[in-house]
């Protein structure tokens, strides 16, 4: 099969590779299409997440969609032919986290486009049955990658307290914020502010009825960003920008009594903050961890019940061809570019 290897930082090969060959609860998936996550970006340009490093050509990609090749016997498979989306992550199920009903988690995870395992930038995948989701005809396959992303929108919606006539920001409106913003918004936060660089994905959470919409550089007068809140900032924030700059802004513009939601990932391990002010507002801190198995169906449902419009955020779409065109959009977020989709 036909898969882009990323080889080195911000070089990819075209090349022919052998097909998957699917374990016994395996599935093969023929992908259609497949998303760029800020955590692919984060690989393409520095090799390395943390402590996961590039140490041999591998297959990115975890957000995609595309139809059951291959149902190898698996009675409970949805029929060959069957367009679905794909849950990326496969938990063990043994660990006292799994069995607690927190696999996101899951200290022995085997996480699809994740060195060494194989990602969706490829013609096939081979995945346990139990993460393949079939897809209504109202989801088409070009947007089934932004579900993944929706259920991380899902999960950290879940993880916080009733946001219901609460003011709320996002910090980072890439497609993750957005759709967090969306989804206070349909909530019933009484007020949800954005922040973000690119003036386009600024437009967008407007479009979307978040209240404003700042560039986080030029927030010189915290007034003017406290104005469209208690006077105090806002009781709930999201940092969804995976920035220390933006981590450090969002403790400072917290209301006292407050929470920070992280979910924003930052690539390059650790950095220094200041916690005296967090401290002093008694703020609440939160991390999210992608997200739960139940967060897919119900990422499908809000779209299929137009709760939320995913559609809305795939701006570009690029021939596998074409990977490191798409990168190089991306990482420079250029032409008004949110979620950029592979066409394999």
């Amino acid at each position: 099969m036909q898969a882009a290897l990323l080889v080195a930082p911000r070089l990819f090969a075209l090349t022919e590779v052998r097909s998957p060959a699917p374990a016994a609860n395996e599935v093969i998936v023929r992908v259609k299409h497949a998303g760029i996550c800020g955590s692919d970006l984060h690989f393409y340009v520095n090799a390395r997440i943390g402590d996961a490093a590039l140490s041999e050509p591998f297959i990115m990609g975890h957000e995609f969609s595309g139809v059951i090749e291959d149902t190898n016997g698996i009675a409970s498979s949805p029929p060959v032919g069957t367009r679905v989306a794909v849950e990326p992550a496969v938990h063990c199920g043994q660990c006292p986290f799994c069995r607690a009903g927190r696999p996101n988690i899951c200290p022995n995870v085997r996480f699809t486009g994740f060195p060494p395992y194989s990602g969706a930038f490829a013609e096939y995948v081979a995945i346990p049955v139990h993460n393949v989701y079939p897809l209504p005809d109202s989801i088409t396959d070009e947007t089934g990658p932004v579900l993944e992303t929706l259920a991380v929108a899902v999960h950290a919606l879940e993880l916080v307290p009733d946001v219901r006539g609460k003011t709320c920001a996002v910090l980072g409106a890439g497609p993750v914020g957005l759709l967090v913003a969306q989804l206070l918004i349909k909530n019933g936060a009484k007020v949800v502010l954005a922040t973000d660089p690119i003036p386009a994905r600024r437009r967008k959470a407007l479009e979307l009825g978040c209240a404003a919409a700042f560039d986080p550089k030029e927030i010189e007068d915290i007034q003017s960003f406290l104005e469209h809140t208690t006077d105090y900032g806002p009781e709930l924030i999201f940092e969804a920008a995976g920035e220390p700059q933006s981590f450090q802004q969002a403790y400072d513009l917290t209301a006292p009594g407050g929470m920070v939601a992280f979910i924003g990932i930052y690539p390059l391990g650790s950095f220094s903050i200041d916690f005296g002010h967090a401290r002093r507002k008694e703020l609440q801190t939160l991390f999210v961890r992608r997200s739960l198995p139940a967060n897919y169906p119900e990422a499908i449902r809000l779209v299929a019940e137009e709760h939320v419009d995913i559609g809305q955020f795939v701006t570009h779409i690029l021939p596998l061809s074409r990977i490191e065109d798409a990168f190089d959009l991306a990482v420079n977020r250029r032409d008004g570019s949110i979620k950029i989709v592979l066409a394999i």
